[in-house]
């Protein structure tokens, strides 16, 4: 489906909306965006409605990768180790996550800290991204596995 002005609201990426943003950047409707600060956009990004995007522990998408709706990326967890400071208390693990250029996540896709999306993959819907997956690979599940190369 081509996004218009009739079917949805797309709206650009301010450059001050990240550490870096290329040309022609956008979103649809509605985005949860934190910590930008840290988040590095190439250039052709697009996102789905509804997703959302923590940069907290770095996080670098290349050009021409598109993002279904309520895809989530996260980039730090909570650590675990000392149960007397509560959860807040505990303070970040960081891990960056790289997501090389165009690669498609489809609807409901979970992207979890440390992972790298090998150039020209397809992420299936609704898969949770553990692990790295290798350039031009099609993978699918919780965990997220590769199912199939597109070479």
């Amino acid at each position: 489906m081509k996004f218009t002005e009739f079917n949805k609201s797309i709206i650009p990426f301010r450059q001050r909306d990240a550490k870096k943003v290329g040309k022609d950047c956008y979103y649809v409707d509605m985005i949860v965006w934190l910590n930008g600060d840290q988040i590095e956009l190439g250039d052709n990004i697009g996102f789905n409605y509804g997703c959302y995007v923590n940069g907290f522990g770095g996080l670098i998408i290349e050009e021409g990768s598109r993002f279904g709706p309520m895809t989530m990326i996260h980039t730090a967890n909570h650590m675990t180790d000392n149960v007397d400071a509560g959860i807040d208390g505990q303070g970040w693990i960081k891990k960056p996550v790289h997501i090389e250029r165009d690669v498609g996540v489809t609807m409901g896709v979970i992207i979890l800290p440390g992972v790298r999306i090998g150039e020209g993959s397809l992420i299936g819907a609704g898969s949770v991204v553990t692990k790295d997956i290798p350039p031009y690979s099609i993978a699918v599940g919780n965990p997220c596995k590769v199912v199939k190369s597109r070479k």
